[in-house]
């Protein structure tokens, strides 16, 4: 199958899924047993599209920075304002929440949302390159982390993967974690 079938497939089988409180609730547990230092720079993200919720984890988050990606340009990487629970945000592009006044950083552990993935840690997007960019331009200045974040029933056998496609550290489901 091609990537743009996958998308598709997977995504009606997100967006049907059951229990999903629960299971997103089973996520963030797993999240927690990560053993972050208090220098570590955690970026999240605004769940969309049915994506998993792992605001409660970011919340969590009290001697860390936390940050939430943003696209400033099409064909470029994401970058990165902090933010805190409280914090207003407004519409970006994608109509995604991204935070209003934050500071901008560059985060060294970065939790990734997932359309698809495989048991050897490649992931599927929605097509638009930003965190395999992201993750290429970051790699460039520090070391960093990447922690994919699905449901288990996103998984497929095979991935395609392209020249440019980063393969994931970790990967996070309700079911495990893949190391």
């Amino acid at each position: 199958m091609d990537k743009k079938t996958i998308r598709k497939n997977i995504l009606e089988i997100r967006n049907s899924l059951e229990k999903k409180l629960e299971k997103e609730k089973k996520i963030n547990k797993y999240l927690r047993s990560f053993n972050f230092s208090s220098s570590d720079i955690i970026a999240g993200y605004f769940p969309t599209k049915s994506e998993v919720n792992i605001l409660p984890f970011i919340e969590s988050l009290s001697t860390n920075i936390t940050c939430m990606p943003f696209i400033e340009k099409t064909n470029h990487h994401l970058l990165f304002k902090s933010w805190r629970k409280d914090d207003k945000v407004c519409k970006g592009k994608f109509d995604i929440n991204i935070p209003l006044d934050g500071t901008f950083v560059e985060p060294n552990k970065i939790l990734v949302p997932l359309v698809a993935f495989d048991r050897v840690k490649n992931r599927l997007g929605y097509g638009g390159g930003f965190y395999d960019r992201t993750i290429s331009y970051l790699e460039m200045i520090h070391s960093i982390t990447t922690i994919g974040i699905a449901f288990s029933e996103q998984e497929i056998k095979n991935i395609p993967v392209m020249q440019f496609d980063k393969k994931l550290d970790y990967i996070v489901t309700q079911k495990e974690i893949l190391k």
